[in-house]
């Protein structure tokens, strides 16, 4: 279809495609350990989903809640190695424990979000409000903190779901203010990764609009925009994951965006700030 939103690729998809499938022999996970924070539901689950289909060798969900958990392990199939913490993400000492049971790992999804009522800042609940800069920001920040020293020294990835509207003006978002920059900031640690850790290929990933427990507590409804399946972004992150991928280093980038288009811009988008977060408009002269 048509890209309904600014696109840097002419096509614009909303469910999986073959460039993305995690059946393709380029993109297997074969032998990798992979992490996935928030895989209790949405796209987290979906994406262990995939992850399974790539032919990860372990499989590592965390989240809040057992019961969860275990409906996403029960999707997954015996071969692949299925390890359960039901943990908050916002919490060091929880985090450290696992990352010492688990011990080197190869690819880390955060999916885990929060998303407060909708409100204006004017009258929103603090705890509410805050509470999307606890999980989104300082549970990516210690996702990252605490698993990087049994990263994979060779060729480590961590990729965070974010949204991709954190561009948009807040008159089109109205009562966003704690999801749009909590993740925003969230993006930026992303960066900053990606900056600090040559070893680590790092990006944040706007999923798309998936019908999730995060999407209907933003207000969005099914009916007013173009949806797309979960399996779009749950493939992408697979894809993201691969060699092929390697150019969108410390990039945000789209599920929706088609990958065999962004690999022709490869050189485009590396030679400059591309795809990254910053001031519209600046720098307003070549830095």
């Amino acid at each position: 279809m048509q890209p309904p939103f600014p696109s840097p690729t002419s096509t614009w998809h909303n469910d999986s495609y073959s460039s993305i499938s995690p059946k393709r022999l380029e993109l297997s996970a074969e032998g990798k350990i992979v992490i996935i924070a928030g895989a209790g539901s949405g796209i987290g689950r979906e994406t262990a989903v995939a992850f399974a289909s790539a032919n990860a060798s372990q499989i590592v969900l965390l989240g809040r809640t057992k019961a969860y958990l275990e409906a996403t392990a029960s999707l997954l199939p015996k071969t692949v190695t299925t390890s359960i913490f039901a943990v908050d993400i916002t919490q060091e000492k929880s985090l450290e424990q696992v990352a010492s049971s688990v011990g080197t790992w190869d690819i880390l999804i955060i999916a885990s979000a929060y998303q407060p009522t909708p409100k204006p800042l004017a009258s929103a609940d603090i705890g509410d409000w805050w509470q999307a800069f606890e999980t989104n920001t300082k549970g990516g920040f210690l996702g990252i903190k605490v698993f990087l020293p049994t990263a994979n020294k060779s060729h480590a990835t961590v990729l965070a779901l974010t949204t991709g509207i954190t561009g948009l003006p807040p008159s089109m978002l109205p009562g966003l203010s704690a999801y749009m920059a909590s993740k925003l900031a969230q993006t930026k640690l992303i960066e900053f990764l990606a900056s600090e850790q040559p070893s680590i290929f790092a990006a944040t990933v706007h999923p798309g609009l998936v019908e999730t427990e995060i999407f209907a507590r933003g207000g969005g409804t099914t009916d007013a925009l173009p949806m797309d399946k979960v399996q779009l972004p749950a493939h992408f992150l697979v894809w993201m994951s691969s060699q092929e991928a390697k150019f969108l280093n410390g990039r945000s980038v789209w599920a929706n965006w088609d990958v065999e288009e962004l690999k022709t811009k490869a050189a485009t988008i590396q030679s400059g700030m591309l795809m990254t977060s910053g001031i519209v408009g600046w720098p307003y002269s070549p830095l």
